[in-house]
């Protein structure tokens, strides 16, 4: 590892995969910081997009068979309103369907492509603009040391919860409103359909709302609550609904995972950036309704990319390039959550 870059990434999944992809194929050097052991687990639905598809073969190939599971392609998405009644949304218009992968595997996969140094087990645990440059401070977690690393530009890849946003803006953190997502994996069985991703609508269930899904066999299923409130009822509530309605055995528990989220995404409270430091995906604000990310964070990874070069190349404000470029992109994050809470007839995140 060096110790000055043109460009400081933390965070290795899509945004930061594809902002450091951009880079390097602009002939810059860029390390891309991990905090945890590649590959990482990430809760996610594991859905790819076509827009996903589309910009991950133009930049770094096929999607590997590796990052796939059963089954390997999901044909849409089925709103429940009630436990009788439901709506699909088709994925593709010829019937194909989307990926259905895991997301360690096809993050990882992503990230060893974009060609850039990596460097997991280490954290960015603080940062300081100096003008010309930034000076990151990292801690090697596996060596138990800090290290100062000189970069041009720094980006924040490092999903809703983000340090270098926290510090950038104090204030602006404050008044974000928070939200808990909880996730089950089984062995089991249900009658609910594998090839189509469930969610299901009801209040009572969650207040973002209740989704279900299968990978490799295992019944996957979780709600989430603004933070502060007990989620535990909403998902006795709902697997009481999947035990009844739709069959479901559950065997051995695989997994129990949980993240946090806020309201920048429903509200249009974007965060690009200040100064050498941009933001991309979920910590710029970007995720769109009903939890479907990686579309817009491979976009805004690329779109940082491009500002930064010609920044560099130009002399230009790369926060005044990049914030032109995502203008789009925020305007279809605004809409897709519109659209989402009219779909569900309330308001997605009543935080």
């Amino acid at each position: 590892m060096q110790k000055e870059y043109d460009v400081v990434i933390a965070g290795s999944g899509p945004s930061g995969a594809a902002a450091a992809k951009g880079l390097v194929n602009d002939g810059l050097s860029v390390l891309v910081l991990e905090k945890k052991k590649l590959p990482r687990y990430k809760i996610c639905s594991g859905i790819i997009f076509r827009k996903s598809q589309d910009i991950t073969e133009e930049y770094f190939g096929e999607i590997p068979k590796s990052a796939y599971v059963t089954p390997e392609l999901l044909k849409g998405v089925r709103f429940w309103s009630d436990s009788e009644n439901y709506k699909d949304y088709p994925f593709t218009k010829d019937g194909c369907g989307a990926p259905n992968v895991w997301r360690s595997e096809y993050d990882y996969f992503l990230v060893k492509n974009s060609d850039a140094e990596i460097k997991d087990c280490h954290a960015l645990t603080g940062f300081s603009d100096k003008g010309d440059c930034v000076v990151v401070k990292v801690h090697d977690v596996l060596n138990d040391k800090v290290i100062d690393i000189k970069c041009k530009y720094l980006i924040s890849a490092e999903g809703g919860k983000s340090i270098i946003r926290e510090k950038l803006d104090p204030e602006f953190e404050k008044g974000l409103k928070w939200f808990t997502a909880y996730q089950n994996y089984y062995e089991g069985s249900s009658n609910l359909d594998p090839d189509f991703y469930h969610g299901f609508l009801e209040p009572q269930y969650g207040e973002v709302y209740a989704w279900f899904s299968v990978k490799n066999g295992l019944q996957i299923f979780g709600t989430a609550a603004a933070k502060g409130k007990k989620i535990k009822p909403y998902l006795l509530k709902y697997t009481e609904l999947l035990e009844k309605r739709f069959d479901l055995k559950r065997g051995k528990m695989v997994r129990k995972s949980g993240c946090i989220g806020n309201n920048m995404c429903p509200e249009g409270k974007f965060y690009l950036g200040k100064n050498n430091t941009l933001l991309v995906g979920e910590a710029a604000g970007f995720l769109n309704a009903f939890g479907e990310g990686i579309s817009c964070a491979l976009s805004t990874g690329l779109f940082a990319a491009e500002a930064i070069s010609k920044g560099i190349k130009s002399n230009n404000n790369a926060l005044e390039l990049y914030t032109e470029l995502t203008k789009r992109e925020r305007k279809e994050t605004t809409v897709s959550w519109r659209l989402g809470a009219r779909l569900a007839g309330r308001d997605l995140m009543p935080i």
